[in-house]
Order: C-alpha cells, then sequence, then structure tokens
C-alpha cells in the first residue's frame, strides 16, 4: 500500500505532509548536494538543495508581507532554475502558484490575462530580465515581483505558513484546445501521492538521474521533470524546450553526458529523433538510460520499434521504453507498465471489421483505481470493451477553481449502482488482460454515417501512405456540409520535399489509403508547411484549433484539395514605399454648410436623370450627366472661385464624395479623379500662367482633366517609371507608354510624369492635340465600365518649362500628393456605397420571408448588419477627421492617407459581398444593382496603392521608427493611449519575430510587415475613435479596439516556422502540374471585327493603333539606343550572368528567359531590384553604386547589358568574370530616392542576420 506519508529517508524518520516538508528533509540529509542543472551548450547552471531552500525562504518571506495567504501567484519565468526557486517560494510562503507561459513563449496575451482572471491572481512573479514585457499587465492589476532581485536576507524573516495535505498547492491550467482555461486544483497531498506512484512505478531510487526539456509550467515538465527528482533526491537536468526542438540530438547528447537513467517525452519527440543523422550520433551513449517514458499523446508502436532500431547502435535498449497514461486532472501519473519490460502491443478489432495496433499503458499504482465505463448506461464494462475512463484515488485534483457545475460533473461521477465518486477522464479505453489501452477521446470521435472513427486512426493510415507527408503532425475531424458529417485531412508536409511536392500523388495517396482502410470518402485535405500545425504547450496537435482554421481559412497552407473543387492560395506582392508628407491646399472658406445645396441637388439628380446600369451596360457616362455635373461646379469643387470653381473646403468635398459613392461608385471615382488627380496638380503645382489657362476651362467642366502615371513595368512602383524626358532646344521630349489612365480619351489636358535622367522625375502639363500625343486603345475593365481607361502614348511630345509641374525632379512629390488625398477620397467614397449595401441589405431583410420568419431577423443577417455599422462609424469618423484637421491647416502623415486607403475599400468590399450574399439568387441578377457595386468596389482595393502593396509600407515604417504614426496619434489626435498601446504591440511583435529567422529573414520581415500595416490601420481608426468618442458611438469604439487587440494575437500566435522559403518555387511546380491536368488552353476563335475594311482605310498596311514600339521609327531608334553588338563579347557575358542571376533568384529555368523581354515579366519586385543593383555592381567590380532600380530603367534585359557593356567595360574584364550565386552583403549607401533607401535598409536588415 502507497502512503503519501512515508518516511523516504531511511536516516531521518519525517513525515511527509507538503511539498515544504519534502525540500526541508533534502536540506536536512543533502542541503550541499546539487539538486538541479539547467543544461546550456555552454556551462551548466545548478542549485543545491540549500540554496534552493534558502532563495524560496526569501522569496515567501516578500509574499507573505504582501499576500494573504491562500492568494494566488502567476509565476511567468522562462524555462530555468529560476522558476524552481519561485514555486517553492510560493509554497512556503503558503500562497498558491499558478505557472503559466510568458507571454512571448507562443502565448498570447489574452489567453494569460484569461488565466489570471480566472484564479484571481494578485501578482505576477518573474525574472528581472521579463519584467520589463510584462509591465503592460500591471494595468490589469497585477503587480510584477522580480524574484531575483529579492534581497537573499529576507530569508530570515520567513515563517512557516502552517499549510497541511489538504491546502492547494497549485492550479495547473491545462492547456487543451477549447473553452476558456480551467485551473486544477491540486492539493500537496496529490502532489505527494501522485509523486510517490512515480517514484515506485518508475523504480527511481537514489542513484537516478533524469534529463527533462519538457515545458515546465504543468504535469510533465513541473512534477516529472521538477517535483519527482525533488522528491527523490536525486538530480535533474533540465533543458529548454526550444534547445530540443531546435536540435533534437541535444536531448539524447544530455543523456549521454549526464549517465541520465530517466528521461521521456510525448511519441512525437521520439518521431523527430527518427530524423537525426548518423554523423550527429558520434560519441553517443544511451547505456544508462533505463527508463524511456512515453505518454501525453498517443503512443505508436510503429515509432518506439523504430526509435530502438536506430539508437541500438549507440546503447539504447528497448525494453526501456515505458508508456504510460495520465492526465492533469489526475496530477499527472495514472498507469504505468513494468520497468524494464517493452510495451505490450495488441491488435484490436474494430466496428468496421479493420483493426488497430494499440499499445498498452500498464496498470494503475497504490491505492489508485481506475475502471472503464459505458458514459451512457454508467456501468462498468467487461474486459475488451471499449468504455470511457474513470479514476478514483488520491491523486485525483480537488477540482477545477471557481467552477462547481464543472467540477460535480467532471470529478464526481457515479456508477449506475451508486458508487463513486470518479473522475470522468474524456478518454476512452479498454481493459485487456489486467493492462489498460487507451484508444481514444470521446470528444473526438468522427461520426459518419452512423459508424464510429477514431481520427488516430485516420491519422496514422495518412502518415504513412506517402513519403514526403510528416510521420507526425496531422490531424483528422468531420464538418457538417448540407446536414451530413464530412471527412477534413489535415497534414504537415516533410521540410526536405515541401518545395517540389506532387500534389496529384499525395491527394491521391490519402483518398487511397482513406478508402481501403476505413472505407470512407474524404471532403478535402489540406497540406500545411512544415511545424505550422496548432499544437498545444506539450506539444499535442489540437484537433480543435485544426478544425476551427480549416472552418476560418487560418491554417499555413500549401496546397488545398476539396471534393470537386481545386483551390490556390494567391501570393500577395508586398513593396514598401516611399515616405512622403502631405502638402496642404491653399485656405478655403471654412464654411462647412456649402456643400449641403449640392448633396440636395445630388439626391434629387440621381432618382430621375441617373441610370447606373445603363452607364455600366454602354461603357460610358452619358454626356448630359457630365455637363450638368460641369454646371453644378462638381467637377471644379476645390477651385477657387476667383478661376471659376466653388472654393470647397475639405470636408465639404469629402461630404460630397460620399453622397456620389451611395449614388454610383463609377461617378464618384470620375468626379474625384477630375478635382484630385486632374486638378489638384495643376492648383497647387502649376505655373500662374498655366492655372490662368486651365483652371477656369476644368472647373466648370468644359474640358476634363487625367493623370498618366502608371505602366506596364511599374505596377504599385511608379519608382520604375520608363517613360523619359529628352532634353530638346526648347524643352524636352517625352517617350513612352501609360496604361489605365483613367478618363484620358477624353481629357482636354493630361498630367504626365516621366524619369529625366540623373535628375528624377518630373510632372509635366499635356494639352489635348500636342503633337506626339496619342490615345491608345481603351482597357475593357470589370468594374468602373462608365468611365474609360485607356493607354496613353508618348511619342516624343514637346513640353517646355511653363508646362512643368513644380520643379524638375520634383513630379514625384506632386504625384503623391495627389495620390495621398485621393486615398482620403476614396476612403469617403467608400462609405457612401457602404451605407447604400447597408440600406438594400435592410430593405431587401425586412421584406423577405424565409421559413424562420423575415430574414432580417436572423442572426447572421443582424451580426453582418452590426459589423457593417461598426465598419461605417469608425471609417467616416476617421475620414471627417481628417477632413477638419486639413481645413484647419493641419498637415497629416501619409500614414494617415494610408489607413484610410486600407480600410475603407476592405469594408466596402465586405458590405458589397455581403450584400450579394443576401441577397441571394437575387444579388446575381444584373438588374438588381447588386453586381455592378461589387465589380465597382473591387478595383478601389487596387487603385491608388493595392491593400497589400499599402500594408507593407504602412508595417515597415511603423516597425523601422513609427515615429510619424505616434507624433499623429499623439499630438495631433491627443490619444496617447493608443499611441503607446501600438507602440508596446510593436515592441512584442518586434520581440517574437527578432531571433531564429535564418535564412527567412526577408520573407518575415515581408510578413511581418504586412500585419503590422493592418494592426496600424486599425490603431489608427481607433485613435480617431478615441478622439470623437461619445455616447452614440461606444458600441463602435469597443468593436475597432476589439479588433486591434484580436489582431495583435494574430501575429503574436504565427510562428515565423510556418513561413514558406520559395513560393515561387512551389508554385511554378503546382502550376506546371495543372498543364498535365486541365491542359494549356488559349481561345483563338475571331470575335466580332471591329476594324475598318481593309479596302476602305487610307494605307492596306497601317494596322489599327499600332503600338510606339512597332512599325514607329521614331521608338525603332529608342529601343535601339544600349544595344551592343551581337559580337561583343562583354555584353553576351553580362546577359548571360543577368538570366542565370535570375532564375536563381526567381526560381525560373534559365532556357525560360527571354532576354528580349523585361524584367518585370518575370515577376520581379521592388526589393529584388535592388538585390540584382547591388550583386550586379559587385560582380562588375565597379566602385560607383548601380541606380537601385537600374533594372525597370531598361525595357529588356539585354538592353540592360548592353547599356552596361558600353559604360563600364573599361572598369573590369567582364570576359574573364564566372557567373556564381550572388554573395550576401550589406547594402548601406544606396541613396537614389528615399523609395530605394528604404528597400536597400530591408534587405541590408536581412542579409546582415545571417551571418
Amino acid at each position: 500500500m502507497i502512503s503519501s506519508n512515508r518516511e523516504i529517508f531511511s536516516t531521518i524518520k519525517y513525515k511527509l505532509t507538503t511539498l515544504i516538508d519534502v525540500l526541508q528533509a533534502q536540506v536536512q540529509k543533502q542541503a550541499n548536494s546539487t539538486g538541479f542543472y539547467f543544461w546550456q551548450d555552454r556551462e551548466n547552471l545548478k542549485l543545491s538543495y540549500g540554496d534552493l531552500d534558502k532563495q524560496a525562504k526569501a522569496i515567501a518571506s516578500h509574499l507573505q508581507a504582501k499576500f494573504s495567504q491562500g492568494e494566488r501567484i502567476l509565476l511567468m519565468y522562462p524555462p530555468g532554475l529560476e522558476l524552481i526557486a519561485g514555486i517553492m517560494g510560493c509554497m512556503y510562503a503558503g500562497k498558491i502558484a499558478v505557472p503559466v507561459y510568458p507571454p512571448r513563449r507562443n502565448r498570447n496575451l489574452a489567453r494569460l490575462l484569461a488565466i489570471a482572471e480566472d484564479a484571481q491572481a494578485r501578482a505576477i512573479l518573474t525574472t528581472v530580465g521579463l519584467e520589463e514585457s510584462l509591465q503592460v499587465l500591471e494595468e490589469h492589476n497585477l503587480p510584477i515581483i522580480a524574484s531575483d532581485r529579492i534581497s537573499g536576507e529576507l530569508a530570515n524573516n520567513w515563517q512557516n505558513p502552517g499549510i497541511d495535505a489538504n491546502s492547494i498547492a497549485l492550479l495547473q491550467y491545462t492547456s487543451g484546445s477549447t473553452g476558456k482555461p480551467k485551473g486544477v486544483m491540486l492539493s500537496h497531498g496529490n502532489l505527494l501521492h501522485n509523486l510517490e506512484q512515480i517514484y515506485q512505478s518508475f523504480g527511481h531510487s537514489a542513484n537516478s538521474h533524469v534529463v527533462s526539456w519538457l515545458p515546465p509550467y504543468h504535469d510533465m515538465g513541473l512534477i516529472g521533470g521538477i517535483f519527482q527528482p525533488l522528491y527523490g533526491g536525486f538530480p535533474v537536468t533540465l533543458m529548454a524546450p526550444v534547445s530540443f526542438l531546435q536540435k533534437p540530438i541535444r536531448w539524447l547528447q544530455a543523456i549521454s553526458q549526464t549517465r541520465a537513467t530517466t528521461s521521456g517525452a510525448p511519441n512525437f519527440a521520439y518521431e523527430i529523433c527518427l530524423n537525426i543523422s548518423p554523423e550527429e550520433c558520434q560519441g553517443l551513449d544511451l547505456s544508462s538510460w533505463e527508463l524511456a517514458f512515453t505518454g501525453a499523446e498517443p503512443i505508436r508502436a510503429q515509432t518506439l520499434a523504430k526509435f530502438a532500431t536506430k539508437f541500438a547502435p549507440y546503447g539504447f535498449k528497448k525494453s526501456s521504453f515505458y508508456a504510460c497514461y495520465g492526465l492533469a486532472e489526475a496530477t499527472l501519473f495514472v498507469t504505468g507498465g513494468k520497468k524494464s519490460q517493452a510495451p505490450i502491443v495488441e491488435t484490436l478489432i474494430k466496428e468496421q471489421n479493420t483493426t488497430k495496433t494499440i499499445v498498452s499503458c500498464g496498470f494503475p499504482g497504490g491505492e489508485q483505481r481506475v475502471i472503464v465505463v459505458n458514459p451512457q448506461s454508467r456501468q462498468q464494462c467487461v474486459d475488451g470493451v471499449e468504455g470511457e475512463i474513470w479514476i478514483s484515488g488520491a491523486s485525483v485534483a480537488q477540482g477545477y477553481w471557481n467552477r462547481p457545475v464543472e467540477t460535480e460533473e467532471t470529478f464526481k461521477a457515479v456508477l449506475a449502482s451508486g458508487e463513486g465518486k470518479f473522475l470522468r477522464t474524456g478518454d476512452l479505453g479498454i481493459w485487456q488482460d489486467g493492462e489498460l489501452f487507451v484508444t481514444g477521446r470521446i470528444k473526438d470521435i468522427i461520426v459518419i454515417r452512423g459508424g464510429n472513427y477514431y481520427p488516430q486512426d485516420i491519422e496514422a493510415s495518412v502518415a504513412q501512405c506517402h513519403e514526403s507527408l510528416s510521420k507526425t503532425w496531422g490531424a483528422a475531424f468531420s464538418i457538417e456540409i448540407d446536414g451530413e458529417e464530412k471527412l477534413v485531412i489535415i497534414q504537415e508536409v516533410e521540410r526536405n520535399a515541401w518545395r517540389t511536392l506532387d500534389t496529384t500523388s499525395i491527394i491521391l495517396a490519402i483518398r487511397s489509403v482513406i478508402s481501403r482502410e476505413h472505407q470512407l470518402q474524404v471532403y478535402a485535405i489540406c497540406l500545411l508547411k512544415p511545424s505550422s500545425i496548432p499544437k498545444t504547450s506539450s506539444g499535442k496537435v489540437q484537433r480543435y484549433a485544426c478544425k476551427e482554421g480549416f472552418i476560418h481559412d487560418s491554417l499555413d497552407v500549401i496546397y488545398r484539395w476539396q471534393l470537386g473543387e481545386r483551390e490556390q492560395d494567391s501570393l500577395p506582392d508586398i513593396y514598401t514605399e516611399n515616405p512622403w508628407k502631405d502638402a496642404s491646399l491653399p485656405q478655403h472658406d471654412k464654411n462647412q454648410h456649402k456643400s449641403e445645396p449640392l448633396i440636395h441637388w445630388l439626391r434629387d439628380y440621381a432618382s430621375h436623370h441617373i441610370n447606373s446600369r445603363l452607364i455600366d451596360e454602354r461603357r460610358c457616362i452619358p454626356p448630359h450627366v457630365v455637363l450638368d455635373f460641369g454646371n453644378q461646379g462638381l467637377l471644379g469643387m476645390q477651385v477657387p472661385p476667383s478661376y471659376g470653381g466653388l472654393g470647397l473646403g475639405n470636408c465639404d468635398t469629402l461630404r460630397i464624395l460620399q453622397q456620389l459613392g451611395a449614388i454610383d461608385t463609377t461617378l464618384a471615382l470620375f468626379v474625384g479623379l477630375n478635382n484630385i488627380l486632374g486638378i489638384r496638380p495643376l492648383l497647387l503645382h502649376g505655373s500662374p500662367s498655366l492655372k490662368a489657362e486651365l483652371l477656369p476651362i476644368l472647373a466648370t467642366g468644359r474640358e476634363l482633366a487625367a493623370f498618366a502615371l502608371t505602366e506596364a513595368g511599374a505596377g504599385s512602383n511608379p519608382q520604375a517609371i520608363a517613360s523619359q524626358a529628352k532634353p530638346d532646344k526648347n524643352g524636352w521630349l517625352l517617350r513612352g507608354e501609360k496604361i489605365w489612365s483613367g478618363s484620358a480619351a477624353w481629357a482636354g489636358v493630361i498630367n504626365v510624369f516621366v524619369q529625366q535622367p540623373n535628375q528624377g522625375m518630373s510632372g509635366f502639363v499635356v494639352r489635348r492635340g500636342t503633337p506626339g500625343l496619342r490615345q491608345g486603345k481603351e482597357a475593357l475593365t470589370m468594374g468602373m465600365r462608365g468611365m474609360i481607361q485607356n493607354t496613353v502614348y508618348l511619342e516624343d511630345v514637346p513640353v517646355t518649362q511653363d508646362q512643368v509641374l513644380g520643379e524638375i525632379g520634383s513630379g514625384m512629390a506632386v504625384a503623391q500628393d495627389a495620390m495621398m488625398y485621393g486615398r482620403l477620397a476614396i476612403a469617403s467614397a467608400c462609405v457612401g456605397g457602404m451605407k447604400r449595401c447597408v440600406q438594400l441589405i435592410w430593405r431587401y431583410g425586412s421584406r423577405r420571408q424565409v421559413a424562420t420568419g423575415r430574414l432580417l431577423e436572423h442572426s447572421i443577417v443582424l451580426r453582418n448588419l452590426d459589423e457593417l455599422m461598426n465598419a461605417i462609424t469608425v471609417v467616416e469618423n476617421l475620414v471627417t477627421t481628417m477632413g477638419k484637421l486639413l481645413d484647419r491647416g493641419v498637415n497629416l502623415p501619409v500614414e494617415a492617407y494610408t489607413a484610410c486607403k486600407i480600410t475603407a475599400p476592405e469594408f466596402y468590399w465586405q458590405a458589397a459581398d455581403l450584400l450579394i450574399q443576401t441577397l441571394g439568387g437575387r444579388g446575381y441578377i444584373e438588374t438588381n444593382i447588386a453586381p455592378q457595386i461589387l465589380r465597382d468596389a473591387r478595383v478601389l482595393r487596387i487603385f491608388e496603392g493595392p491593400t497589400e502593396t499599402l500594408c507593407g509600407f504602412l508595417g515597415a515604417s511603423v516597425y523601422k521608427q513609427g515615429k510619424a504614426i505616434a507624433n499623429f496619434l499623439t499630438h495631433t489626435l491627443g490619444t496617447g493611449e493608443v499611441a503607446q498601446r501600438l507602440a508596446y504591440a510593436v515592441e512584442q511583435v518586434k520581440d517574437r519575430f527578432a531571433c531564429g529567422l535564418g535564412n527567412n529573414n526577408l520573407i518575415i520581415e515581408r510578413w511581418v510587415y504586412h500585419q503590422l500595416g493592418e494592426l496600424a490601420s486599425i490603431g489608427i481608426l481607433w485613435g480617431a475613435m478615441q478622439r470623437n468618442i461619445d455616447t452614440s458611438n461606444q458600441q463602435a469604439m469597443f468593436w475597432i479596439k476589439n479588433r486591434f487587440e484580436v489582431k495583435i494575437e494574430q501575429i503574436l500566435s504565427f510562428s515565423p516556422d510556418n513561413l514558406p522559403l520559395a513560393d515561387l518555387e512551389i508554385a511554378s511546380h503546382r502550376i506546371y502540374e495543372y498543364t498535365q491536368e486541365i491542359g494549356d488552353i488559349e481561345q483563338t476563335l475571331p470575335g466580332e471585327e471591329h476594324h475598318l475594311d481593309e479596302l476602305l482605310r487610307k494605307s492596306v498596311h497601317n494596322p489599327s493603333n499600332p503600338s510606339p514600339t512597332e512599325n514607329n521609327p521614331k521608338n525603332n531608334n529608342v529601343e535601339t539606343r544600349y544595344i551592343a553588338s551581337p559580337s561583343s563579347q562583354s555584353s553576351q557575358k553580362i546577359q548571360t550572368w543577368l538570366i542565370n542571376w535570375l532564375s536563381q533568384k526567381l526560381y525560373i529555368q534559365p532556357e525560360e528567359i527571354d532576354p528580349n523581354r523585361a524584367f518585370a515579366d518575370y515577376g520581379m519586385d521592388s526589393v529584388i531590384a535592388v538585390e540584382l543593383a547591388q550583386d550586379l555592381q559587385e560582380w562588375l567590380g565597379i566602385s560607383q553604386a548601380l541606380e537601385p532600380t537600374i533594372a525597370w530603367n531598361f525595357p529588356t534585359i539585354a538592353e540592360l547589358a548592353g547599356y552596361l557593356s558600353q559604360n563600364h567595360q573599361n572598369q573590369t574584364d567582364i570576359s574573364e568574370q564566372i557567373i556564381k550565386e550572388p554573395e550576401k552583403n550589406t547594402l548601406e549607401g544606396l541613396s537614389t530616392g528615399e523609395m530605394a533607401v528604404l528597400l536597400a535598409q530591408e534587405i541590408a536588415i536581412a542579409k546582415q542576420r545571417r551571418h
């Protein structure tokens, strides 16, 4: 019989009732002996029993002076010896210890605060090293105490708290995947009883030595790894969990070097060790390892057999394996086998006439009783019949802290006969010949068509079906589809295979094995990136979290297959923009009500004179609308009255754009473009003579204005434009091609932006009819159909100094000013569009009857409306706030405009999508306006900077310095607390992603920038709400604040290991497979004839709309200006180097790269362009830095090679160079424009971290 009061030492008769007694007994026997080591790569740390006793007394004395007996103290330590002193200090003080993960260690703040609230914790015990990072928790009435700062002299003041076996020692918070955290109450009696069971079952003695890397915050790591050695009086060598995960061999090396007798882990750890190389195992000696326990997750016989075979040459014995079963609610240990006897393996025949190999978890020891019960009838099952495992005995915990109902249900179960009380484990098992076999969990059982299927069986089948799949990390679960349960498989892939996955064969193998072994059809399969599957702190796969991730599409999926469907992730381009300062408009009339008459006119006019469907269908705004808008002054709203405009301020302008957004997004964009991109550059930066000539015409709508910046090779990077201004006797000649210029074909005035060699970008005003200005074909857009988007050809267009916008070389600032204000205008139009969507949803929902009543009364519809109305409130508030600030002459940072552009179009898109969804089939009917709203809303997520691009810029800004946002929030908005919260969140993210990035650092930085961009946008919305909070918008205030906290949790809970190393390689491989699956189809059947009959043309050989690079002598000269002679060896060598460099960077075969095509055609982004410039400069061996955007300055690879051979051939003998892998270098010193500097710094930081 086992007694928790046993006499543990032969020389000292000591009645043990608490862990205080245990430590003091060890001090009496062996005070100077080392009880604890902390294993490190360098010198190991150690702690004797005597020193631990002194530290515990000093900590306890400090706590006793501050808190009452029985108060809960959070222990927030990194793995190490300080945690042991802290937890014993709590017990010495008579306090209840609550060990938890520090928030930086894969725990988010929300969970930590939930534990603190549930436990009613009074303080946090931690170290000096973590103290600063935990300061935010003091706001939640959690004072922080650094135990390693407490004076050792306080040990003399310690008073024995007088606790006994019934006193609660600690709360062990479960690490499960569902619900709120629950604190299991463990008394000192529970702990000592369980520790004695472990001591006896494991066959421990004074000669034992434990090695443990398990997390030291609960059950296996804390009770098994720390308390058990303390109880037995033998040493333990502790390791940080990350030390094992980074290099699994460290675990085995620690066992070998310390001659440890006991060590263990869940099944996955043994599986991971199978990948250790023979080279790493040199010198390993595992002959001392007597007991290798395994538990906490399903034990796989195959894993044990493979491990034993692999490490037998190094002294490991198969008989050392010790399979056991336990759970937090039973302290830790429940059953285990016989030491030095290999676990028993049985074959179980299941309901579906299939078999399953199961491993025995042994039998209970001492007074512990374990039975298997039918959970429905509460009758005890006979041998061989599966049921729920119930437990009774002195190790069963006292219940859940402050949860009497759940304690009654879980800890006080009674058999049908009235016998009890038992702990219901929720685990399934069978008894067979006196051995317990754990078969699964009740919650996890998959029920399909009346049959019970165990997820671990399905997971085991999947893990073995293909060599590219992880043997450890997978999950199987079911979801309900149309009232029927369907099977879903989530599986990680092996790290060495995921870049070249044969997804077709993998999906086929999984479907085949599930059909063959389980007679089930798989509904969906997700292949995950290595190390990305959700796990608990103890390393168990969280099936519930996997299911939630699948449903909400939040898993890190490499490839997703679904029955009857194929999906692939889109990879956004992340690009970092220039910082920019807004140029304020001239002071306007401050009257904020000049817009009212126009708004009323617009509402009446829209009801009788606008037909949005006809505008959309005919792809044209009717002339009467343009003329009427011009006559009302809508096309020159901010032009001063002296030039014939309305002279409206910013708030009035934005209110009108909101009204237009509610009427027709196309019209809002048309009016906004004319006012902001067309007139604003001229108004703010045009010469007096130019303004006097053009503003009266434009303000009254007699002519329209357009904006020509975008080019095919530039995309979201305006710095990459290739159009140039070539000096001419009277000024310059403009050459190039602009695409997607809104209203350009209708415009009388176009603002054109081009590069000027060695001077930067310049802007020019070009009038219609200027020689060389030619309108190209219209782009047939998905939405905004009523406003023309067309190509503009610049074929030596003459311009003079009078036509310059601002100064020569300052064109980017002019363009940025217009685009920034355009982003604010877009946000205002989005608010109007969102309000219109909500109106239509409400109208339809109030009239539509469904089976449950009015559609409007459905909870999902109401929830969606609530979300949209909150979004409208916060975005409108920000827009209005910025308008008022601008009217007061306040200069706003680019980050504020960027936040408008990121958030408003995204919310508008969600509103349009919800409108379609709510209308059901009616939403798909063109005449019901919803499809047009959806199409029009879509472009706003791209126009004036795609969301992904802007998030990348904003995130980089807040990550690298954040002063602009901090000043805006603190000084402009007066919301310093929001600025502090954002700054702290950024620091948390920096800490979270600062270390261990390896070669992924650039990819991780881009991901971090994007996430921080979203977070900063939400923070700015929150700050604006905080500034204007009142009783009418409190709900929206809480809503946006909650989104901020949720976003932080999302970022901090993400693992850097989940990010890909080479998405392009994977995507290329997958897309190549599609050719095998669906072919590569390009339709060539002719459509309608749009060209003039050849016999009616002026020239039969003159094609319609020739491009400036075809059949045009002028542009042929431009094309060939840098092409070297074919015999030039230098040019060919450079071209070959460029092709090889691109091949290595972009994962494209060299033969697939055509030197006569542009760099952009191969997916080069801004960051890679800067890398190319740096590596090219070093390969050429030239001292003068190449322009970081040099790749964008030449239409083709061949042209760049020709230019370099002509301009740099004397600086190095290129023919002697060899093609080699680009080296990793610091890129400091690049300074061609703020954009290039920012990108260069990104790369420099990324590359420096690799060294």
